[in-house]
Formats: structure tokens, C-alpha cells, sequence
């Protein structure tokens, strides 16, 4: 009977073993075949949001960076702004004020709209989408705290957040291409 229980969950550990490596080599095909299309579902209704926040106050967060890319149904355009963080909490918004999202309570420092992206830049805003996937898919810290990356769609279809995370290079080469212009 032992021998037979053994036999049983060697079989089914090899099973799962065999499994992982085909899920893996799955994923890598997928990433591998989809990695031009990252921004095919950009369109006059659908935009994405890549944010960068960095942990310059410690638990209040630091500076942000906010890129937009959307589409008019022709071309695809990025806007950039930057907000300054603070040690102190955000002001509680004032009556019958319309909601914000949770950087515009912060300092508007850089502000750059329109900027019409060309083949590098797009491939660079790819690059930023799945560096950030590939992360947050290996990322197994506790989510406490620290630099804080994210990616949300208008429709919501794609969010992606990522705390305790990496200083991103590729959206960090996105933005200062979309700053020299």
C-alpha cells in the first residue's frame, strides 16, 4: 500500500513539473507573439495610464510620473506630467468639489500634452507594459510600501499594480524621450 502511495505521488509531481515548464514556455510564446500588439487596443475610446511614484517620503509616497497614451482613431499621442509629492497629507477636497484621481492633489510640476508618438517611443511604451507584467508576475515581496508602478486602462481590461517595485527602465527611457520634445 505504501509502495503503491508513493508511486502515486511521484506520478503526480512529475505531472506538475511537466505542466510548469509547458505553462512556462506557454507564457514566453504568448509574450513573444503579443509583445507588438501592446498597444493595438489604444483606440478613440480606450487610453492607458502608465504611473511611476517613487518612495522619496517613505509611506507618503514620493514624486509621480503620469503618462497618458490615447488615440484620435488615427495616431497614438502621450501626454506627460509630473506631480511633487509632500511629507504632509493631501488637503481633503473642498465641498462639492468634483472627484480627482489621487495624484492631482498633488503639486503640478512639468506638464507636457500631445505629444505625437513615433516607432521608438511606442516600442518603448510596450517595453514599459510588459517589463512592469514580467515583474509584478515575479514579484514576491510583501506589498507594504516603496516605489510603486502602475498600468490601468480606461476600460479597466489591464491593471496592473505594482508596489515594492523596480525603478522601470524602459517607462524611465519613455519619459524622457516624451521631455526632450
Amino acid at each position: 500500500m505504501k509502495k503503491v502511495f508513493i508511486s502515486l505521488i511521484i506520478l503526480i509531481l512529475t505531472g506538475c513539473v511537466d505542466k510548469s515548464q509547458e505553462s512556462n514556455e506557454n507564457k514566453k510564446a504568448f509574450i513573444t507573439e503579443n509583445k507588438e500588439k501592446a498597444l493595438m487596443f489604444i483606440d478613440r475610446w480606450n487610453e492607458i495610464e502608465l504611473s511611476h511614484t517613487d518612495d522619496k517620503y517613505g509611506e507618503w509616497g514620493g514624486d509621480s510620473d503620469i503618462i497618458r497614451i490615447y488615440s484620435d482613431g488615427y495616431k497614438i499621442y502621450a501626454d506627460y506630467r509630473r506631480y511633487l509629492g509632500s511629507k504632509e497629507p493631501p488637503p481633503p477636497p473642498e465641498e462639492n468639489e468634483q472627484p480627482k484621481k489621487w495624484y492631482e492633489y498633488k503639486i503640478l510640476q512639468t506638464k507636457i500634452d500631445s505629444i505625437e508618438l513615433n516607432e521608438m517611443e511606442k516600442q518603448l511604451a510596450e517595453n514599459s507594459i510588459f517589463e512592469l507584467i514580467k515583474n509584478r508576475v515575479r514579484n514576491e515581496s510583501i506589498q507594504l510600501g516603496g516605489i510603486e508602478n502602475n498600468i490601468v486602462s480606461q476600460d479597466s481590461s489591464l491593471i496592473i499594480n505594482d508596489l515594492n517595485s523596480i525603478k522601470w527602465n524602459s517607462f524611465q527611457m519613455l519619459k524622457n524621450e516624451l521631455m526632450k520634445k
